[in-house]
């Protein structure tokens, strides 16, 4: 995986050379129709491109139509879609009866449950049915170079892509290009843009740069939780700075989708505390619900059982700000430009301030004696202190120089990666 950092990273533009016409693209494919899937299909056909929709269960593909018109309703309710966008959804959004009949569609996005070994199957069956388009794959945190590795698609036309949720009220996507050939990664972006999303090329990295931050942040907040701090006083305290409050957003997100990605980005890349939680793993047996008819659910609180002195809303506010930092930091040694960081949590997580701007404001050593105050108080769930930011402190850097990534940074990252790799 290259560590190679460009110039300062922007939303890729209408004035970019990605703006071209999406002649390469006029009939589409989804393969998957969960919750993301589905709504991802919708969108497509909403803007007015035929799209083929297919998902192994029975019972989904059974339950389409009715899925489709009360998605219609919900969205004309709030005003979210036009007479004309109608018209294209029930028009042009269609199911087929399986894989092998989206052999002639130009664009297929494939978005099954978030395992390689069931994604790479449906990678191998659309090659082998003639396939041969655009394939891109809906995923929270497998890397691209991991789905690729057996051969199961041309690497040329496959890029790994972040819908942020939800997928119809959100415009930010996160792309991975890697060695994809440029015609095909321009005609891919070109056909996000035409949707009405905001494109960001990222470098390959295990949970894309929003993922590596907000669960960091997640994991951060059921600790708090266990060390006795209200899950509302939590979302409140979250609230107040700005930030997404954590236990509603667990209930859209759910913990077993938490639980599966944390796994997937320790196994790839080995961040222990994203595996510290034992709430979690429990939690994900069962998703129960952190809000229960607008109220905090005892039931949570019961399964945590005795705990100590429970944090202050500032010590809460620390620790949410400072996992930030530290997650921040981390995607920066994982190889991701700062400025693609910052893009990124501003104008996709909605974090008030750009954290590594904010960290050079601080100063690294401030940073990590918040990482020490945040760990004298979560004992054995310390959060781990980044070597970049050790280094930054010892010898007085920052991310950011006259503007741009600091040239100090590129280099520390590529030393390292270079000793990791002997």
């Amino acid at each position: 995986m290259s560590t190679q950092f460009g110039a300062t990273t922007r939303i890729i533009s209408d004035e970019s050379n990605y703006s071209a016409v999406t002649g390469g693209v006029k009939n589409v494919g989804v393969v998957g129709l969960g919750v993301m899937g589905f709504d991802i299909a919708f969108l497509y056909a909403m803007r007015g491109y035929p799209t083929t929709a297919y998902d192994a269960s029975t019972a989904v593909m059974e339950s389409f139509n009715d899925r489709r018109e009360k998605t219609i309703e919900r969205l004309k309710r709030r005003g979210r879609i036009s007479d004309g966008e109608v018209g294209n959804v029930q028009q042009g959004l269609r199911t087929c009866s399986d894989l092998r009949s989206m052999a002639g569609l130009d664009l297929v996005t494939e978005a099954v449950s978030e395992a390689a070994e069931i994604k790479v199957p449906v990678y191998r069956t659309l090659s082998e049915s003639g396939f041969n388009g655009i394939l891109t794959t809906i995923t929270s945190s497998l890397p691209r170079h991991a789905l690729l590795a057996s051969g199961s698609y041309a690497r040329d036309r496959f890029a790994t892509t972040h819908f942020f949720n939800p997928v119809l009220y959100t415009r930010m996507v996160e792309v991975v290009k890697g060695d994809m050939e440029e015609p095909s990664f321009s005609t891919a972006v070109a056909f996000l843009k035409d949707i009405g999303r905001d494109v960001v090329s990222t470098k390959d990295i295990s949970g894309f740069v929003s993922n590596s931050i907000l669960m960091y942040y997640a994991v951060m907040a059921l600790h708090l939780v266990q060390r006795g701090a209200p899950i509302d006083q939590i979302d409140r305290t979250a609230k107040q700075m700005g930030l997404l409050p954590p236990f509603i957003s667990f209930d859209s997100w759910k913990p077993s989708i938490v639980e599966d990605v944390t796994r997937v980005m320790f196994e790839m890349r080995g961040d222990k505390f994203l595996r510290s939680s034992k709430l979690l793993a429990d939690l994900a047996q069962n998703n129960p619900s952190f809000y229960v008819e607008q109220k905090s659910n005892p039931e949570i609180s019961r399964r945590i059982g005795a705990h100590g002195q429970p944090p202050d809303e500032a010590t809460i506010q620390k620790a949410l700000r400072t996992t930030i930092h530290v997650a921040a930091a981390r995607t920066v040694e994982l190889g991701e430009d700062p400025s693609t960081v910052d893009l990124i949590s501003v104008e996709g997580i909605k974090i008030p301030e750009a954290p590594l701007k904010e960290i050079d404001k601080m100063g690294a050593g401030a940073v990590l004696e918040n990482v020490k105050n945040v760990n004298e108080i979560m004992a054995d769930h310390a959060l781990p202190t980044p070597p970049l930011l050790t280094a930054m402190a010892k010898e007085r850097q920052t991310f950011y120089r006259k503007g741009q990534t600091n040239p100090w940074i590129i280099s520390f990252v590529e030393r390292q990666r270079s000793h990791a790799g002997h």
